[in-house]
């Protein structure tokens, strides 16, 4: 299983919009595709900013290119992202599991 993180950052007055763009609109196109196994939303407030940080789940890398549509290391960016972000960040992490205890 692969883990892909990534980040970004909105300024607080478009925050809340931004994560309903995220449940409404992102989470269905992501759990579409073969090979996604679920996420996390995380969110935190920064001075004036606030960071989200959306880890996924992912079968393989070749899974993940289906979503992207090409280059798995780079962020898939909607035009809801585009305008509430203040930076559009270049890249991904991608972690492969090598453990995975949970007790949600």
């Amino acid at each position: 299983m692969i883990i892909r993180v990534w980040r970004g950052r909105t300024g607080a007055a478009d925050a809340d919009r931004y994560e309903r763009f995220l449940k409404e609109t992102a989470y269905p196109d992501y759990g579409e595709v073969s090979g996604n196994r679920g996420w996390i939303l995380l969110r935190r407030n920064v001075s004036e900013t606030v960071e989200f940080m959306f880890v996924s789940f992912w079968d393989s890398m070749d899974a993940l290119a289906e979503y992207t549509g090409s280059d798995p290391e780079r962020p898939k960016y909607y035009p809801e992202d585009r305008a509430a972000l203040l930076e559009l960040p270049e890249g991904v992490e991608h972690y492969q599991v090598v453990d995975l205890q949970a007790r949600w």
